[in-house]
């Protein structure tokens, strides 16, 4: 058996594995509702057959997507395992409607909501189990040796678990001018002759090309040639500042020119109400939920320091309106004083806080201060701000009035939208990303939003809390 059919096969019995679990946890959850739920073999018998009916059509529609053979990046895979769990829930539940009894309703929710948590558990398992084995990685070859190609290489490494280990950089030509770079350095480098040959012995490989555009209209025949030698060929384009999640493909019959549809997510006013209803939702559960732990920090703060349990600064929210962003206290009463004092005589400190607005060792902050920094808990009384529309759960960080000027043309976008909570800065390094990157990811969010990725950047947060990375 191919290294590349044993992966398959693999994948298929962890999917089925799944199932199996989840139908036990679904009976175990239902028993504790209907008791008499299995008194009937045939009722039994009619139910299970057509969640094992619909159990089995999702193997067949994930390998209709090629879930089983395709490597995608983790949280993309997710949200196609998702929608079609989606659809198939939908179904169960018409199907029990018509013909089932309602006390059954619970044992196919309870089933899809537990296959929707084993499922990528398992999988993930699996593919750990297997790469421990050495037999979940995937050669791979990246057609180029320029800046292109080390971005390439770098997706890889960001992205491990689609386990593509490179075998070799492969240079198009023996006049190409592009000088490796240090990412390159370490790894093997052929030719497009030794490519070829190499490909002669295994298909079971996959090629990126990662060329400039004048590279690439030069290059059509060998890649042609390679989409027909190996098991995929990913084209990475030179495009980058455009909004191009959910962008559509679409083409000229005849032809070999394709438009590339943009849309505008959050100017949908359809879209902009579901983010709303997203956000009251968690909003009024975090803060029913949490409400001991505001307690308890306000009487802290109170009892120790003396000061305001609250802080309240003015900042800039959408459409550039003013609002008052609500923290915890965590400084001292005089800290304008102090940040004067300490901007007037270290020089070091006035850099760092005319580059970042901030100081990583700051002596303003009070002892319960740099732990609820450290651990994020000063951000939760934004709450507030996110429950009465001034913010939202999810999106840049809101910034005061001289930083406008650091944000240039991203300033644009950032008015765009309700500054977030949270936000694709918080879980890509936080205080650890200069500026620049702030805003050039405060752009991509705003460019690229989906429910999906806010739900993916929450998802993100609370390991970035739990790890403390970044935070000062």
């Amino acid at each position: 058996m191919s290294k590349t059919n044993l992966q398959r096969f693999a994948l298929i019995l962890a999917d089925l594995l799944s199932m199996s679990i989840a139908f036990l946890m679904a009976i175990t959850t239902t028993r504790f509702y209907h008791l008499d739920l299995f008194s009937s073999p045939w009722s039994n018998f009619f139910h299970f057959g057509t969640s094992k009916v619909l159990g089995l059509t999702i193997i067949i529609l994930f390998w209709y997507q090629e879930q089983y053979i395709k490597r995608r990046p983790f949280w993309e895979d997710l949200l196609q395992i998702y929608r079609t769990m989606s659809l198939l829930l939908l179904i169960n539940l018409g199907l029990s409607f018509v013909l089932a009894k309602g006390s059954l309703k619970i044992l196919i929710v309870s089933f899809w909501l537990s296959f929707a948590v084993v499922l990528p558990l398992m999988r993930i398992v699996v593919k750990l189990l297997l790469h421990r084995l050495q037999l979940w990685q995937r050669e791979v070859y990246i057609l180029g040796v320029g800046e292109s190609a080390s971005n390439a290489f770098q997706l890889l490494i960001q992205n491990k678990m689609m386990g593509y280990h490179l075998k070799a950089f492969v240079r198009i030509s023996v006049q190409d001018k592009n000088t490796p770079s240090l990412t390159l350095a370490n790894h093997s480098i052929i030719s497009q002759q030794e490519l070829i040959q190499q490909l002669k012995d295994n298909h079971e490989c996959e090629i990126i090309v990662a060329l400039t555009q004048s590279e690439l209209n030069q290059q059509i025949g060998l890649i042609n040639f390679l989409q027909h030698n190996s098991l995929a060929v990913l084209v990475l384009p030179e495009i980058s500042g455009l909004a191009l999640y959910g962008a559509q493909i679409e083409h000229f019959f005849g032809n070999d020119q394709l438009v590339l549809r943009l849309n505008n997510n959050l100017a949908r006013n359809v879209n902009a109400w579901i983010k709303r209803a997203f956000d009251l939702i968690c909003v009024i559960l975090g803060l029913i939920i949490l409400s001991p732990v505001f307690i308890v920090i306000g009487a802290i703060i109170k009892f120790t320091t003396g000061n305001k349990v609250f802080f309240k600064h003015q900042r800039i929210g959408r459409n550039g309106k003013l609002f008052y962003c609500i923290k915890f206290q965590t400084m001292y009463p005089n800290s304008a004083e102090l940040l004067a004092h300490i901007l007037a005589t270290d020089e070091h400190a006035k850099e760092e806080w005319e580059r970042d607005f901030k100081l990583k060792n700051d002596p303003r902050v009070t002892n319960i201060g740099k732990f609820l920094r450290k651990t994020s808990l000063d951000e939760l009384p934004q709450l507030f701000n996110v429950l009465v529309g001034e913010m939202s759960l999810v999106g840049p960080r809101p910034i005061v009035s001289q930083e406008i000027e650091r944000y240039a043309d991203g300033f644009y976008y950032y008015q765009l939208v309700t500054p977030g909570i949270t936000g694709l800065w918080q879980v890509s390094g936080r205080n650890d990303v200069d500026y620049t990157n702030r805003v050039r990811l405060d752009e991509w969010y705003v460019k690229n939003w989906s429910l999906w990725y806010d739900i993916v950047i929450l998802a993100k947060t609370f390991g970035v809390v739990f790890k403390r990375s970044g935070a000062y």
